[in-house]
């Protein structure tokens, strides 16, 4: 079921092409330069986010409070994307050659692997580094359609522009998990597809379980977890990491067998996988702490 808006539309398309259209048309270090501009502002005017990113990091990190390593992490946090939405707007001119200069894969073969048996890919992963560009950049080595599991936006416009625009320009489809998710993953799975999901986002039930997190128990989508068990295929997780040079690796792998500890009851089972997925989710963000989406209100309704 859709989420009700809880209010009207704010950004209009118009806006939306004119800011995508100044990205296409700069050169990529200007548009990573404003894209720093723009986080520096977001950072700035949106005081809320800027608070709950100080306060996940307190939480996450609560050895390191108030310390310059965690006001670096807050100020890099809206840096980094600034420059993963001009990045994204400048999907349209990342030509082939850019790619494959600036985008790394490793551990291709298991993606190459999975999809030899027939079945597709049932691949997770977080909000950290440019996830955008996995399935952008997979799409030059394998021809096959790639399908992301998202939540609808709440501004309609917004929603609609990134769904067209990864479409269009980004090589994967937007599935919405509101209509229909599971059963129209598992028709692309059936069909030997790439199905993605995001492990990273707070859920309540009866989706989400309260796991580890940073120390902490966070209410966490466990659908990824659910499917690879009741119909037992393996997991793929793929995760993005910018790097110093401005270049970004692309890590696929290991993939993750789900047929052990097939005696215990589903939803024990359940519980460990979900933990297991969000514990390398942990060890990715601690590598880049400033690379992993922080505004997001991880701990929703889990007393601290």
């Amino acid at each position: 079921m859709s989420r009700p808006s809880s209010r009207k539309t704010r950004i209009p398309f118009w806006l939306l092409r004119a800011v995508a259209f100044y990205f296409q048309r700069v050169g990529h270090r200007a548009a990573m330069s404003s894209g720093v501009a723009l986080g520096d502002l977001c950072r700035l005017l949106l005081r809320s986010k800027r608070r709950r990113v100080c306060s996940n990091l307190e939480k996450a990190f609560p050895h390191r409070a108030g310390t310059v390593f965690l006001k670096w992490t807050e100020v890099e946090v809206f840096r980094h994307f600034g420059r993963m939405g001009a990045e994204f707007l400048r999907f349209p001119v990342l030509d082939e050659r850019w790619l494959r200069e600036h985008v790394f894969l490793e551990n291709l073969d298991l993606v190459r692997e999975c999809l030899s048996e027939g079945r597709g890919v049932l691949a997770f992963i977080a909000h950290f580094g440019n996830w955008e560009l996995i399935s952008k950049r997979l799409a030059l080595e394998i021809d096959v359609p790639c399908h992301v599991v998202t939540r609808r936006i709440r501004d309609p416009n917004v929603d609609a522009f990134i769904r067209k625009h990864r479409a269009a320009y980004g090589g994967a489809l937007s599935l919405s998990s509101e209509d229909d998710g599971i059963r129209s993953i598992l028709r692309a799975l059936a069909r030997n597809e790439i199905v993605v999901l995001a492990v990273d986002q707070s859920a309540g039930p009866p989706e989400g379980l309260p796991v580890p997190f940073f120390g902490r128990l966070a209410g966490t989508h466990a659908g990824a977890a659910r499917i690879a068990l009741r119909h037992n295929r393996p997991l793929l997780p793929a995760f993005s990491c910018r790097l110093p040079c401005g270049s970004h690796r692309v890590r696929f792998g290991p993939l993750l067998d789900v047929a052990s500890d097939s005696s215990l009851p589903e939803e024990e089972r359940v519980v460990r996988l979900t933990s297991r997925l969000t514990a390398l989710v942990e060890e990715r963000i601690r590598e880049h702490p400033e690379q992993w989406i922080w505004m997001h209100n991880r701990w929703k309704g889990i007393p601290s």
